[in-house]
């Protein structure tokens, strides 16, 4: 194909401007662009960082989820040993729970005195000393409810059985029990 002078100029003109395009084509690629690219490419890694901080927490929460009955277990024990352990001296219903047990095991009381508070970090022990008489069986289940109460942590600290020549079958028995009070 034969081209005239004119077609010849108007095709390196274009060609120039071509070329011209292409190079600002690269300049803008290279010079900015690329600016851009790498900015994009640092909020993608922050994102990418961000996504797998969020499914960690995502794993832990539904293994929190899973665990839920056992959380629930946990609140229901913390809530009786709450009811268990006051955070008031609470007297008049340690009595009420050492008349509760007198009853049952059939101990007669002659005295209930109470001694000086101990106080703990997270607990007061709150000691009472007690002098009764009671058969041996009777003293034995006293013994088994205060050690083993639902209603309130009581613990027996120590006891003296002796024998009375009168009435062998009837025995004075102290007692010092402790019920224990949460410190806030």
């Amino acid at each position: 194909m034969i081209f005239d002078e004119q077609a010849k100029k108007t095709l390196t003109v274009g060609g120039l401007i071509a070329l011209i395009i292409l190079a600002g084509f690269g300049y803008w690629h290279f010079a900015i662009l690329k600016v851009h690219y790498k900015r994009n490419e640092n909020v993608k890694k922050g994102l990418k960082e961000e996504i797998g901080k969020f499914r960690d927490e995502l794993a832990e929460i539904r293994e929190m989820e899973a665990q839920r009955d056992r959380i629930e277990e946990m609140r229901t024990m913390v809530a009786e040993a709450r009811k268990r352990l006051p955070d008031t001296p609470d007297a008049p219903g340690f009595f009420q729970e050492l008349i509760r047990i007198l009853r049952i095991t059939g101990v007669q009381t002659s005295r209930v005195d109470p001694r000086p508070q101990k106080r703990q970090a997270l607990y007061t022990e709150i000691p009472y000393y007690i002098v009764s008489q009671c058969r041996y069986h009777e003293f034995g289940q006293f013994l088994n409810l205060i050690e083993e109460n639902q209603n309130r942590f009581m613990r027996v600290s120590s006891f003296n059985v002796k024998n009375n020549d009168k009435r062998p079958s009837v025995h004075p028995v102290t007692v010092s029990i402790s019920t224990f009070m949460f410190n806030r």
